[in-house]
């Protein structure tokens, strides 16, 4: 005979088992996957039907435990354009649950599929907690992140050409003795910042009191892809391009204006810097060196959450602007196959 709350034990077993190997969650103790565990609606998807449309508000996140989903884009002719998928132990989704957008792609299940959904409301109040696994969570949500991220900017590097003596090579980490030391801005401007209006003032300075201001005047780079830096900066006024560059060719992959974070990627996962940053202007900038940087991604402080989620943030937003070159990117691609010559020349 069967039991009812055996049976569920056991599968809430199984959905904690499972949620152990996601590298999303690595790390979290179990008596945290279980209670995350019991967030979680199981479903079953059959080959074709829709997580999201691309433009659609997001009402969760999804954690595939078997099959695949693909990720399409819209383009321009009505043309759409599969650019990656994604497989077990992956997660879906929470991009514009991070930063309030929406979904900037099409989710399709490619292969029958199981996915555990968590709502946007349970995942929301999971990441605000002032908690130890809130904080745990949100450094893994920037790991994977920033792996995406490697992944469709060497896609972009790619498509520029990699010849390596075409490329940009490895150079010294920029000397931070170099920037002109600078007073702090207004508060007033500050909390004007739209990155920081949603955040309470003395957990703000916290974060913004943590490293050192400084100016830079224009078209001075900041790191270079392929270097070691040693600080990650903030932009308090000002621009700084973020781009690819391959011999004489480039891509500008984003903009760090006011309230925008860039150069951390290396000091998140250890890895050369994956772009070059330059100052598009003379700007003003809060210089957080590494081990200003790790003691508030590492650390569990009020600044620590800010500094989270600004730095979550700036990657959702940056993975945004990439998708789209990538896309269009493998659209070209998928035409010129299409279209060449019986005997494979292009």
């Amino acid at each position: 005979m069967y039991d009812a709350e055996t049976g569920h034990d056991a599968e809430r077993s199984a959905t904690v088992a499972f949620l152990a190997t996601v590298p999303l969650l690595k790390g979290i103790p179990e008596r945290e996957l279980g209670e995350l565990a019991g967030l979680l609606r199981r479903r079953e998807l059959g080959v074709g039907e829709v997580l999201w449309h691309e433009g659609e508000d997001a009402i969760g996140m999804v954690l595939i435990v078997d099959g695949r989903v693909s990720l399409s884009l819209q383009l321009p002719g009505e043309r759409t354009i599969e650019f990656t998928s994604s497989g077990a132990g992956e997660v879906l989704g929470e991009v514009p649950l991070l930063d309030g957008g929406q979904h900037s792609a099409t989710a399709r299940v490619a292969e029958p599929a199981t996915l555990l959904w968590l709502s946007r409301a349970d995942f929301t109040s999971l990441v605000a907690r002032r908690h130890p696994t809130a904080f745990a969570l949100k450094r893994r949500i920037a790991r994977v992140a920033c792996g995406r991220l490697r992944t469709r900017l060497a896609s972009l590097a790619a498509s520029l050409g990699d010849d390596p003596a075409d490329g940009p090579t490895a150079s010294a980490p920029f000397d931070l003795a170099d920037l002109e030391p600078s007073a702090p801005p207004d508060s007033a401007y500050v909390a004007r910042l739209a990155a920081f209006r949603a955040f309470d003032s003395l957990a703000l300075w916290g974060f913004l009191t943590a490293g050192r201001f400084a100016t830079c005047p224009p078209r001075r780079t900041l790191t270079t892809e392929g270097s070691t830096p040693t600080a990650c900066y903030l932009t308090m006024n000002g621009a700084v391009e973020k781009v690819v560059i391959r011999g004489g060719r480039r891509i500008r992959v984003a903009l760090a204006g006011p309230g925008d974070v860039f150069g951390y990627e290396s000091l998140i996962d250890g890895d050369p810097a994956p772009m070059t940053t330059t100052t598009r202007e003379r700007v003003l900038l809060l210089v957080l060196p590494r081990d200003a940087f790790e003691r508030l991604f590492n650390g569990e402080t009020a600044g620590s959450h800010v500094f989270l989620d600004v730095v979550n943030r700036n990657l959702m937003a940056t993975l945004r602007q990439v998708t789209r070159p990538q896309a269009s990117l493998a659209s070209s691609l998928t035409t010129r196959l299409i279209t060449a010559p019986a005997d494979g020349t292009y």
